[in-house]
């Protein structure tokens, strides 16, 4: 009787990720490498949100934590999301790969400015999300790629006790075409900037 139990939770699909696609499905149409499309009016959109963010501080302050956060939400020119092993790794060549148990349990992370945060990834409905915790703040980002198949859509949102109100902007990314990526394919966890 346990032997058949156990036989059925092996041949069990994956399940839905909070009642959406199966965890499966999601890393199929995830995986693969995007570009930056968003252009000037995207690129303007960062130092304005941190503008917005910062506006109100002392102004010593507000100048360190503007430079900071510029530094912080440097645009990546593409990304690559991939799966393996059990974790899910963007890579881009603006930072240090994120690598993660796909579960959504936390690991260590180190940016290339060297802050540390705890770091956790997970599917949410459609969305892959990522939420880096640290002492100073929290940075939350939700990846949702739109029904085209191809159009990426990234919401950024920064939060920290020292900040007016929080850094929030939105960059589009397009899928590169090429050899595909197999959702399968493990990642090798390399950090560091490339």
């Amino acid at each position: 009787m346990l032997l058949a139990a156990l036989a059925t939770l092996q041949a069990a699909p994956a399940a839905p990720a909070d009642g959406g696609l199966d965890i499966d499905e999601l890393r199929r149409r995830y995986a693969g490498e995007y570009q930056f499309i968003g252009g000037a009016n995207e690129r303007a959109l960062v130092p304005a949100a941190v503008e917005r963010s910062v506006d109100g501080m002392f102004f010593i302050a507000r100048g360190i934590a503007y430079d900071r956060l510029v530094r912080t939400c440097e645009i990546c020119s593409s990304y690559t999301i991939a799966f393996g092993g059990g974790n899910i790794s963007v890579a881009g060549p603006c930072q240090r790969t994120d690598v993660s148990p796909e579960d959504g349990r936390e690991s260590d992370h180190r940016t290339k400015l060297d802050d540390t945060s705890k770091l956790s990834q997970r599917f949410a409905g459609e969305s892959l999300v990522q939420n880096f915790r640290g002492e100073e703040g929290a940075r939350k980002v939700v990846w949702t790629l739109l029904p085209d198949g191809e159009t990426l859509r990234v919401q950024v949102v920064i939060s920290s006790k020292h900040l007016p109100r929080p850094v929030d902007y939105t960059l589009t990314y397009r899928r590169k075409r090429g050899p595909a990526l197999n959702a399968d394919t493990p990642s090798n966890g390399a950090g560091g900037p490339r």
